[in-house]
């Protein structure tokens, strides 16, 4: 009685002689000698329990049940090969799925940088970016919802571990009118008094912190007179003629009609840092793949 079981091998075999139609030259392209082959499709023929193929002395021929049983036999073994390219490639860290948490801030240079070098060099493994809050990146990591994270605070997490990805100065957004879109090279002084858009407490609070403390560094007081949680909504109000801003130099690829980006002098120390989070414990190769390419793509900026 036919068990319907038979192995990877005897269907190498079998599709060998179905398109050579001649045991010999199928048991030299399979590297073997005719009676181990001959013993091959026999088996596989009592595992099925149908007769594939017809010999005689003269010809060796596909049966109706063999012609059909061929295109099969090609579907599983393509399925088996690509079964395996897969596995390889997950052991290579070369597929998968990562999930990455972001600051909003990252998303104007830095998250269209890494896509392109996913795309580039990691291209079977699938990116799932989600626009996130520093806090909220940090806290998706502890309880495991997150592969990795970029964010602006620097929050000791145990079990998380963390590396600087990015360390970019500020940059001046002025109306394109403005007194200091022609100055020389403003300074923080130039900024006493000005109409100054800044960002909020509730979701901005990083940027709101490093401000302040430069503002009191500087003995300077802005008239701050509107404050956004995104350095997009703040650079709109600088397009209006509002006020002017402080903001992350890679916020220069937001190009506005109405908005000049002026380099201005500050302390070497007050940084637009971007940090790298990743958990410390189980990680698998494509994470860590994926990482590095991250650190790699963004290691030039400054």
């Amino acid at each position: 009685m036919a068990s319907g079981k038979f192995e990877y091998h005897q269907l190498r075999c079998f599709v060998s002689v179905a398109e050579e139609l001649n045991f010999r030259r199928a048991a030299e392209r399979m590297n073997m000698t005719q009676p181990p082959l001959s013993r091959q499709i026999k088996l596989l023929e009592h595992g099925i329990g149908l007769t594939l193929l017809e010999r005689s002395n003269k010809q060796v021929r596909l049966t109706s049940a063999g012609e059909n049983f061929y295109d099969s036999a090609i579907e599983m073994l393509q399925r088996a090969e690509q079964s395996v390219l897969k596995a390889r490639q997950a052991e290579r860290g070369e597929t998968g799925s990562i999930e990455l948490g972001f600051v909003p801030s990252a998303a104007l240079d830095f998250i269209p940088r890494i896509f392109i070098a996913m795309n580039q060099h990691l291209p079977g493994v699938k990116l799932i970016a989600t626009e996130m809050m520093s806090y909220e990146i940090v806290e998706a990591q502890a309880s495991g919802r997150l592969d990795l994270g970029l964010t602006r605070m620097e929050v000791p997490r145990s079990g998380i571990q963390r590396v600087k990805a990015v360390s970019e100065g500020f940059v001046l957004a002025v109306p394109a009118e403005h007194r200091l879109a022609r100055a020389e090279t403003p300074t923080m002084a130039d900024l006493d008094g000005e109409r100054f858009i800044g960002y909020s407490t509730d979701r901005g609070g990083f940027l709101r912190e490093t401000h302040q403390s430069l503002f009191a560094l500087a003995e300077v007081n802005p008239n701050i007179v509107l404050e956004f949680s995104q350095t997009h909504t703040v650079l709109a109000m600088v397009n209006r003629g509002l006020g002017v801003a402080l903001v992350p130099g890679s916020s220069r690829v937001l190009q506005m009609a109405n908005v000049c980006f002026r380099d201005i002098e500050l302390p070497r120390r007050f940084r637009s840092d971007l940090y790298l989070v990743y958990r410390s414990t189980r990680r698998t190769k494509v994470q860590e793949k994926v990482r590095v390419l991250i650190m790699n793509t963004l290691a030039a900026t400054d």
